[in-house]
């Protein structure tokens, strides 16, 4: 009679962690971006300005972007999420974003995203690019980074701190 106590114990509790699984898989996963002026051609350099922030809220296949930036020294024309070889590598953009506002503005966006963009998100591959209209060619760019804490210039940090790892392949 005990043994058969024990086993529908078991089985109420096997019970238990199913129907708690599908809450655990299903949690939204956080990213954060640092918008910032990007010169990398000595051409473009006197011309950029400006920087901002944003977040990204990955939700099963749909990620979520929202953000503000500000100090642009021409209009914002155009925004879109990229995917690289590794952070600060120019990459190709796959994902029209919604800009509002001129040289201060919001950018917001939402996409599905396939298996192989899904581990470029995890491995820090995807970026967010905002043009604008004195550098057309990317103004503001900043990567998707897992949350994390941020702290001021020179102020010590105990134990790990974030680096994003990542490694590129060469062909």
């Amino acid at each position: 009679m005990i043994d058969r106590i024990r086993h529908v114990g078991c089985l109420g509790g096997v019970a238990g962690m199913l129907l708690l699984a599908p809450n655990v898989l299903s949690a939204a996963e956080k990213y954060q971006v640092y918008l910032s002026a990007m010169p990398y051609l000595d051409a473009n350099q006197p011309l950029m300005s400006g920087k901002g922030t944003a977040t990204a809220t990955l939700d099963g296949d749909t990620l979520s972007i929202s953000g503000s930036f500000a100090g642009l020294s021409g209009p914002a024309t155009n925004a879109h999420l990229s995917l690289s070889r590794g952070p600060g590598i120019p990459g190709t953009p796959f994902a029209d974003l919604t800009l509002t506002g001129g040289t201060a503005g919001k950018v917001t966006g939402q996409t599905k995203l396939d298996p192989s963009q899904l581990v470029a998100l995890r491995s820090n591959k995807l970026y967010i690019q905002i043009d604008s209209h004195t550098v057309s060619s990317g103004h503001l760019w900043g990567w998707l980074l897992e949350e994390h804490d941020i702290v001021g210039q020179d102020v010590p940090q105990k134990g790990p701190w974030f680096v994003p790892p990542f490694a590129v392949k060469t062909k």
